[in-house]
């Protein structure tokens, strides 16, 4: 029996996280003026961080389409799906369809997981996933446990740039004029839907992640049995820092540095800094 895991290119992994289970990456596509690019692994990041910088236009991009997921889902007897928050993008009801699509024809087993994220959040389904296949769990089983998992997942970030989220309507306006406008740097989270909201306002970029760090110290104890992913965009010392600086104050269970692919860096942006546990 041929079992697949499924994610779009939200899903930020290392080669490390992608050893021993092979991983199918449904692209978006990223269309800056002229110029679209295809997530397929092909993008660099600096050129992209370049591009970006050089358009003045809103950045677009597109959801893998129905057909995408259902050409996978056909690959496999089992699938296990990870997008994109449904709240930010139509990847998951595209998703959704092509499972539907799939039933109609046969008995294959197809489940998508809504990460309630992006990036960083999408790597530790991705990541829960894989280690529960490799404890030769049921397709059942497996789906309880994620669905479970994502549920009490967090995700906080700061970005340095909150303009290409504004521009896409992510974010509230109030929340994007204040930070470009007034150099105000706010921490965002993820909340229970997926939607991203405003969680605190700092003056400067130190005091964002010295807060970003404040926040994650709340669950100090949740920390000590749970795995948690880094994403950074260009900023691998940075990263660095905020990691080291957890491991010595909250001694979490495992902690992974992960660059941000091509949609997660589009949203990031230069700067972005993206945590979830």
């Amino acid at each position: 029996m041929k079992i697949g895991i499924i994610t779009d290119s939200a899903c930020d992994l290392t080669p490390e996280m992608e050893r021993g289970f092979s991983r199918q990456s449904i692209p978006f596509k990223i269309t800056l003026g002229e110029k679209t690019f295809v997530d397929d692994g092909s993008i660099e990041q600096g050129e992209l961080i370049r591009e970006m910088k050089a358009y003045q236009g809103v950045p677009k991009t597109a959801a893998p389409s129905p057909g995408d997921f259902l050409a996978s889902y056909e690959k496999a007897d089992q699938s296990f799906v990870v997008t994109i928050s449904s709240a930010l993008s139509a990847t998951y009801s595209n998703a959704i369809l092509a499972k539907q699509m799939l039933e109609e024809k046969t008995d294959k087993l197809v489940h998508v997981f809504d990460s309630k994220s992006a990036g960083s959040g999408e790597t530790l389904v991705y990541l829960k996933i894989k280690e529960l296949l490799e404890q030769n769990m049921g397709f059942e089983e497996i789906v309880t446990k994620v669905e479970e998992m994502i549920r009490g997942m967090r995700t906080i970030f700061v970005l340095e740039s909150v303009e290409n989220l504004r521009k896409n309507g992510r974010l509230s306006k109030v929340a994007g004029f204040l930070a470009s406008v007034l150099s105000i740097k706010p921490v965002l989270y993820a909340d229970e839907k997926g939607e991203i909201k405003l969680k605190e306002k700092a003056r400067g970029l130190k005091k964002a992640h010295e807060l970003l760090i404040q926040y994650i110290g709340e669950d100090k104890e949740l920390l000590k049995e749970r795995i948690m992913v880094i994403c950074h965009c260009n900023r691998l010392a940075t990263a660095q820092k905020i990691r080291d600086e957890i491991e010595k104050r909250f001694a979490p269970k495992e902690i992974h540095l992960v660059d941000t692919g091509g949609l997660t860096t589009i949203y990031a942006d230069d700067g972005g800094i993206i945590i979830s546990y």
